[in-house]
């Protein structure tokens, strides 16, 4: 861009060319080169006052007098992003779960209501129709929407975007898939996830694979825990009953160093133990299975106790990797549970929603362990 001022003028371009004492800078009107002793890189945006000369060639270039930088250009090593990798998985999972008779959906990425979980929204203003909306934390309600209408496998691969703290496992805003199927029984969704997992490590490296220091194999068979047979089988040799008791569970919380639990229900704690003293120590693949019913209100209810539910996370290298659960399809008793939110989820249960399990899987987690990366930054 030219400004005429007289005898001066003055121009702004993004640079293109650096070589000794002159920058070529250049936009949609054309290319000038500025005789300038200040230090830019390529990229810059900058601005440039001076006086237009020629050089022995009859070349036009502009003595700078005053230049001032616009806008500067960030240096990113894309080699270390991972963009290829992270796109292979992505699309092995695509073309895995297609193989399989899934229907690709795509949700969007705004709802009208703030979600009911423990994990905190983005919230943004809409000038069009004049009211707040949340960015989503999970597409979970919008694919049951979806498979109500007499659909059996669905899934989607999204961006979810969650208000929380960071860490080298964690981000705002991260890649999610999650599928839904209406024939599956919780036992057969347990054996498909743990099926996809090894041919997603398999398909980008061999059958063996060491992951610090974790060999893994095809073969090798994914363990399946209890919550409180895990916490039990830790705390052996440290009188475990106390846990059974309501009135001495925070004395063995205060007896193991665990602080700052106030107010809690007896599963918060149980998840508490798990997270601070076990978690960081699982190697091997592990599903942990049938969770307490009060820390999984959407899960259908275990046959077997009344107050576990048919629900079960992934861990592996001390990072969960998916989660995972029968959906609870009881109008009145998922009522209570959304405190009479969700008025549309609320609807097609009403109507008659399918015995259905759901799972969702972090593909940022999951490439994390895959390619050895040590922070979830580099993944995009």
């Amino acid at each position: 861009m030219i400004i005429n001022l007289k005898n001066y003028k003055i121009f702004f371009g993004k640079i293109t060319r650096i070589k000794n004492f002159f920058i070529e800078i250049k936009d949609y009107s054309g290319k000038i080169q500025i005789y300038c002793k200040k230090k830019f890189n390529l990229g810059d945006i900058i601005l440039s006052y001076g006086k237009l000369k020629k050089t022995k060639k009859k070349i036009f270039f502009l003595f700078s007098l005053y230049t001032k930088l616009i806008i500067k250009n960030l240096k990113i090593n894309y080699k270390k992003l991972y963009i290829k990798e992270i796109f292979t998985i992505k699309n092995f999972l695509f073309n895995y779960l297609k193989k399989f008779s899934f229907i690709f959906v795509n949700s969007t990425n705004f709802c009208k209501n703030k979600s009911n979980s423990y994990s905190n929204n983005f919230k943004t203003y809409s000038f069009c129709k004049k009211k707040f909306i949340y960015l989503k934390i999970s597409p979970e309600f919008y694919i049951k929407k979806i498979i109500s209408n007499n659909y059996n496998r669905i899934f989607d691969i999204t961006k979810c975007y969650r208000n929380e703290g960071t860490s080298n496992i964690h981000n705002f805003e991260f890649n999610m898939l999650e599928y839904y199927s209406s024939d599956f029984t919780f036992n057969k969704s347990i054996f498909f996830l743990e099926k996809l997992i090894k041919n997603t490590f398999c398909s980008i490296n061999y059958y063996f694979l060491e992951l610090f220091g974790l060999k893994f194999s095809f073969f090798m068979l994914f363990k399946k825990v209890y919550l409180l047979e895990i916490l039990f089988l830790y705390f052996l040799k440290n009188n475990f009953f106390f846990i059974h008791s309501k009135d001495n569970l925070f004395l063995f919380i205060n007896f193991i160093g665990i602080k700052s639990v106030k107010n809690y229900s007896k599963s918060d704690v149980y998840f508490k133990i798990f997270n601070e003293k076990i978690l960081q120590k699982i190697v091997f693949p592990v599903f942990l299975i049938n969770f307490p019913r009060k820390s999984s209100p959407l899960s259908k209810i275990s046959n077997l106790n009344i107050n576990y539910c048919n629900r079960f996370e992934l861990f592996m290298l001390g990072i969960e990797i998916s989660n995972g659960f029968e959906e609870l399809n009881d109008y009145f008793i998922q009522k209570n549970n959304l405190l009479k939110k969700n008025k549309d989820f609320l609807l097609d249960l009403k109507n008659c929603l399918y015995n259905m399990n759901g799972v969702g899987v972090g593909v940022d987690r999951l490439s994390l362990i895959l390619l050895k990366i040590k922070h979830i930054k580099k993944i995009v």
